[in-house]
């Protein structure tokens, strides 16, 4: 058990390493991989209009900025320093509105109900334990509120785990849908 913790433990330094390495690259490298397909948008036409939104694994604030008409507040939560320090940059005529906060999705800084409105985008698959994320989630939103998750489908792409950090090739629908039951989601 102590080498298996050990072994998580070492995969969870390796993907923090990996998104502070290729920060500065990290919206050309999101274009790569997504194509034409317009992920901000997409999040900001399921989300309710809400008083508090997060996005979760904001990275440097694409979709964080779109989320902006939507939220009268937003906070934006990332595990990278540097992802983080070129979101700020974005927000500098809306730091009244927006809180950017360092910490790991397994162990959210945020109060018990605290998100009208919650964003996971493509973030899931980077995760150790994607339950773990998903339960810590449900805590900080309120009873009512909204999770907006985009992540890919199940594929057997490996080149994924090399080049953009992935733990998880996708997932299949159904085990979405288990994860958020045992998550508490409805």
């Amino acid at each position: 058990l102590e080498m298996a913790r050990s072994l998580v433990e070492e995969r969870v330094q390796h993907t923090k390493q990996f998104f502070n390495r290729i920060a500065e690259d990290w919206d050309k490298l999101s274009r790569e991989v997504l194509g034409g397909f317009d992920l901000p948008k997409a999040v900001v036409e399921l989300m309710p209009k809400c008083e508090v939104a997060v996005d979760l694994g904001c990275g440097t604030g694409n979709v964080l900025l779109a989320m902006l008409g939507k939220a009268t507040n937003l906070i934006g939560v990332d595990g990278s320093p540097r992802m983080l320090e070129l979101a700020r940059r974005r927000f500098i005529a809306d730091a009244e509105r927006v809180s950017l906060r360092i910490g790991d999705l397994s162990h959210l800084p945020l109060r018990d109900g605290e998100a009208d409105c919650a964003c996971l985008n493509m973030v899931l698959h980077h995760l150790p334990t994607p339950l773990d994320a998903l339960m810590e989630v449900r805590r900080v939103l309120r009873t009512g509120g909204t999770l907006v998750l985009t992540d890919f489908d199940r594929h057997e792409d490996e080149t994924m785990r090399r080049d953009y950090g992935d733990r998880w090739l996708g997932f299949e629908a159904e085990t979405l849908r288990q994860l958020f039951s045992r998550a508490g989601f409805t």
